[in-house]
């Protein structure tokens, strides 16, 4: 006789469950021991990720109104020169960008560890 098996991911099943932080249980599963709820800084944490959703918002605002800049320019100016405003410029412009994001979420990273446990 065939048999049913329902197949989910381990995040799933850990999503699923009720009880336990999340940061405990995938520790528990990559082999660590499970870290104790008391150790872990929940407001501490979630006042990172607050801070990560900022940062990010931030940078995509950023740029929105890089590109919006580009087109605008590419528009201005006039032939050939604007096509290579669009071909060569955004990449620059998204170099910096993502620089900068990564080096203010290591900060964020950094404060976080340093109010942590």
């Amino acid at each position: 006789m065939i048999q049913r098996v329902r197949v989910t991911s381990p995040q799933t099943r850990l999503a699923q469950r009720r009880g336990a932080d999340a940061m405990g249980r995938l520790s528990h599963l990559a082999g660590r021991p499970p870290i104790p709820s008391s150790a872990i800084d929940l407001v501490a944490a979630e006042r990172a990720l607050r801070r990560q959703r900022r940062l990010a918002a931030g940078t995509a605002a950023a740029l929105a109104v890089a590109l919006a800049a580009l087109l605008t320019a590419a528009a201005v100016v006039p032939g050939r020169l604007g096509w290579a405003v669009l071909f060569f410029a955004p990449y620059p412009v998204l170099l910096v960008l993502a620089a900068v994001h990564v080096r203010r979420a290591e900060r964020v990273e950094a404060d976080h560890d340093t109010d942590g446990p």
